[in-house]
């Protein structure tokens, strides 16, 4: 069974576990894959990816090919004498069908890719007060996990071509399969740049969970709820504030925010775990002398870890890691991964 600060070779790529018993890495709690999209006192939800983003990127280039298309007829009918201009209706017709092919092609496209992600990547809920997970699988079926089991990792790898050489990371979370050491019941996957972003991400999680709603970055609201966007819009008119209204009206024209709020909210609610009735009645606050608590094992490995820290021993420091879990028979290498 994986444990805190084990480590795991395979395919070329290095892992270092997170949990499961989740201990506190030492670094700030912070959100910067922006993937945290709801919290409250009882829970939070981990999402994976912004369909407002998407949505905005895709209407922008469409609306600006659109315009290129129509800003080309438009010269051909000023630069071209009369008695070709019957031609140019034709060119029109060209244009459009093409311009009309490439909105069919990105938007089938992109619905595709979007129904694809959901279901490898739906949201993810952590109940604090029950010290628990619901997880939903590619089957559309949600369990609840219990907290200190779930593993989390960090892993990277190098890739080194002809010319080029990088290197890539990525945050993994997953619910461990009863039947198999190895397997998962799902995996949740966040590229994340460097390993420290990736820590610093399950970090928010972790103190969400064991300290609570206080200890972790806020949720950027405004990016997610329309009325909010267009009550800040409405703020710097009132202020008068000209320029900076008329360059948030063309941002949200261009990027067709009204739509892409619209799309974002219904994408977001067919991967959240609300759709299941048992999930939302598992969301409910309990009262206090009912909350779980932490296990001993937790407890005691957390006390161990922080007197490490004060020592200034650093948590990611790969080389001392691999070294203590070589020693330790904690160096997997699965077959199977």
């Amino acid at each position: 069974m994986y444990k805190f600060s084990d480590i795991e070779q395979s395919d070329g790529v290095t892992s270092l576990i997170l949990s499961p018993l989740p201990i506190w890495t030492g670094y700030k709690a912070s959100d910067p894959l922006k993937v945290l999209t709801r919290k409250n006192d009882v829970y939070i939800d981990i999402g994976s990816g912004n369909a407002k983003e998407a949505f905005e990127v895709l209407y922008c280039g469409l609306f600006l090919s659109g315009l290129g298309c129509l800003l080309v007829f438009l010269l051909f009918e000023i630069i071209s004498p009369p008695i070709t201009r019957s031609a140019n209706w034709g060119l029109l017709l060209i244009l459009g069908g093409a311009w009309l092919s490439i909105v069919l092609f990105f938007v089938f496209y992109v619905i595709y890719s979007q129904i694809k992600h959901g279901k490898e990547n739906m949201q993810i809920r952590f109940n604090r007060q029950r010290r628990e997970v619901a997880w939903v699988d590619d089957k559309k079926k949600l369990h609840f996990i219990p907290w200190e089991s779930m593993k989390a990792w960090v892993s990277s790898a190098s890739t080194i071509g002809d010319s080029v050489a990088y290197r890539t990371a990525m945050l993994g979370i997953g619910p461990p399969a009863s039947d198999d050491p190895h397997g998962f019941l799902g995996v949740w996957r966040m590229p994340c740049g460097v390993e420290v972003s990736g820590i610093m991400q399950w970090e928010c999680i972790r103190s969400y969970m064991e300290q609570g709603v206080e200890c972790i970055p806020s949720v950027d609201i405004t990016q997610r709820d329309p009325k909010l966007h267009y009550q800040k819009r409405k703020k710097l008119r009132r202020q008068g504030e000209w320029g900076a209204w008329i360059k948030q009206v063309i941002v949200d024209l261009f990027m067709g925010r009204f739509w892409a709020f619209k799309y974002a909210s219904l994408v977001e609610y067919l991967e959240s775990v609300d759709i299941f009735p048992e999930a939302v009645e598992w969301s409910k606050p309990l009262p206090k002398e009912h909350w779980a608590k932490p296990s001993a094992e937790l407890i005691e490995l957390e006390k161990k870890w922080r007197q490490r820290y004060k020592r200034r021993e650093k948590f990611f420091d790969m080389d001392r890691r691999i070294a203590e879990a070589k020693a330790e028979g904690r160096y997997y290498t699965p077959v199977n991964e």
